[in-house]
């Protein structure tokens, strides 16, 4: 019976979580307002009605000229696309309200060799939605191949972030394994449960760029970059940003590098009396 419980008590938190991410991953209905007026702007854009495009844009992007705009237009050509694809999608607005802001990222298949990302961003003001940015990138090949994890062919930056990357994960499954075999009870479920624990700042780095930033920065009024300590689970993770871009972080595992340590402390023979 107790068995029985446990196993329907576990189906439950998986749908539970499977439904969340469900939900999460859904655009709400601002968002997918906001994605339409992107994909209806680059059709407008498209047919060169400059004036409709412009009248977009929020006050912030300044004037933007028939030159940049043509420019723009040719990137995207007359033809309908054959395929959009929304690589990602986030908004901030205000739950009472509905104000506030969206980024939107959109990939066009236009041929064999071109693809064109549409980067975006929404402020929206009551019924009011204006761009607050609107910038077109080609490529010749889409996003998910462009920015694919590629081993070979890296500098020395990226090698040397790779294998304290390693490292730091070789550390923590062995202080881990060493935790699950000496420990019994609470004990050990506690540490192997802990031990992946990183104390921030997290040093993160674009493996195909070799650019490192901190993800818990933020900047003071002086502009001076400011980390931010807290914890972070897991220590160590290879990620991708909201374009495919392949990136690796690491913060210390203080738990499990302190029960490493305490443990080769533990087993240095005790001095002998003279």
């Amino acid at each position: 019976m107790r068995r029985s419980s446990i196993t329907i008590a576990s189906i439950a938190v998986t749908a539970f979580l499977a439904a969340a991410a469900l939900a999460n991953d859904a655009p709400s209905s601002r968002l997918s307002d906001d994605i339409a007026l992107t994909k209806a702007t680059i059709v407008l854009l498209a047919a060169k009605d400059f004036a409709a495009v412009r009248d977009q844009f929020d006050p912030k992007m300044g004037q933007v000229s028939d030159d940049t705009l043509n420019q723009m237009s040719d990137v995207i050509g007359a033809k309908e696309p054959p395929a959009i694809e929304t690589i990602s999608s986030k908004e901030t607005h205000d739950v009472r309200t509905g104000d506030g802001s969206s980024r939107i990222f959109l990939e066009y298949g236009l041929a064999a060799n071109k693809w064109v990302v549409v980067d975006a961003a929404i402020k929206t003001e009551g019924a009011s939605k204006r761009f607050l940015r609107l910038f077109l990138t080609a490529n010749t090949l889409p996003l998910k191949e462009l920015n694919a994890f590629h081993l070979f062919g890296k500098g020395a930056s990226q090698y040397l972030f790779l294998l304290a990357w390693i490292v730091v994960i070789a550390l923590t499954a062995l202080a881990m394994i060493i935790a699950f075999r000496q420990q019994t009870g609470w004990r050990r479920s506690g540490l192997v449960a802990l031990m992946p624990l990183g104390l921030t700042p997290t040093v993160a780095m674009n493996w195909n760029s070799a650019h490192v930033w901190v993800l818990e920065a933020t900047s003071n009024a002086a502009g001076f970059a400011v980390p931010i300590v807290s914890l972070r689970y897991p220590m160590a993770l290879f990620s991708h940003t909201e374009t495919y871009v392949p990136y690796l972080y690491i913060s210390a595992p203080l738990i499990a590098l302190g029960y490493l340590i305490w443990q080769l402390r533990r087993s240095k023979p005790a001095p002998m009396d003279a």
